[in-house]
């Protein structure tokens, strides 16, 4: 393992990064020395950078595009049941399951896809630890958390943006990509150096009100989920890795479940105005605003 590290503070689990010319480019990405750590890492998930991988005789089981830059990645398992990641020829990401504390990561030269990288590394080791990032939009009022959940485009930007504009007491905690853990028995969330458009980094940990599923309706209205809808509603929000091979598969079900089993969750079916905010801060927190 190379000697130069940077160790981070991510969920609440310790993270080091070890690596050399691409350590250095990850040390400036936007919000990542929010999360520097200056205590001695714990039981550490490590991440190696500038790692000497290449192509992987694997089945490749997902394609996608990285729309930021236009990236044809993949990734896929090979006959062990180690997962690879193809970020479209640029890079490569090597994750063994019976070894999860350890991540590797070939050389990316492109911020924007070591970015991701870091975030699927993450994804994966975190997944062991209990901790998975969720996509959505949260925010915080009076000491609580709201995840907005949706496909990209419902508006989960738009809605914390009527919270922060319409509900007081309220800021932006994530806008992309907070990490969700069940501890002592509760639903906490924690921000995360991945925040999307809105340059938020918040190394907070906030106890979970409720998550929300957004949907486009031409009037606003809301409805908690049983179990079943629930587990529909999160499930799809959390990293599309983690739900391509059984024995990760297993362990997210477990996480979606842990969390619903403690946690509301809604559907919100709205418009893109205050009112919609309001309807749904009424009835997370059980008053009125």
């Amino acid at each position: 393992m190379p000697s130069a590290t940077l160790s981070l503070r991510i969920g609440g689990i310790d993270t080091v990064l070890h690596g050399g010319d691409d350590l250095a480019i990850a040390s400036r990405l936007p919000g990542m020395l929010t999360f520097r750590s200056a205590t001695p890492a714990a039981d550490p998930i490590h991440i190696g950078l500038d790692s000497g991988l290449t192509p992987a005789d694997c089945t490749w089981v997902h394609r996608f595009e990285l729309i930021a830059t236009g990236a044809d990645c993949r990734f896929g398992l090979d006959a062990e049941g180690v997962y690879h990641y193809d970020f479209g020829g640029s890079g490569w990401l090597r994750f063994d399951p019976r070894r999860p504390e350890l991540v590797e990561i070939s050389p990316l030269r492109d911020t924007t896809l070591l970015r991701f990288a870091l975030w699927v590394a993450y994804s994966m080791a975190g997944l062991w630890r209990g901790a998975v990032p969720v996509h959505s939009s949260t925010v915080v009022c009076r000491g609580r958390a709201l995840l907005c959940l949706g496909e990209s485009g419902t508006g989960k930007s738009t809605h914390t943006r009527l919270w922060l504009n319409h509900i007081a007491d309220t800021y932006l905690l994530n806008d992309d990509s907070p990490i969700v853990r069940v501890e002592g028995g509760e639903t906490v969330v924690y921000g995360s150096p991945w925040s999307g458009k809105a340059p938020c980094f918040r190394p907070e940990r906030v106890p979970v009100a409720a998550l929300v599923r957004l949907e486009q309706r031409p009037e606003n209205r809301i409805r908690r989920l049983g179990t079943v809808e629930a587990l529909l509603a999160l499930q799809p929000s959390c990293p599309p890795s983690l739900a391509k091979e059984e024995h990760t598969m297993d362990r997210l079900l477990d996480f979606v479940g842990s969390v619903i089993e403690r946690t509301p969750v809604y559907r919100l079916g709205c418009l893109p105005d205050a009112d919609a905010a309001r309807l749904c801060h009424n009835t997370v927190f059980n008053c009125q605003s």
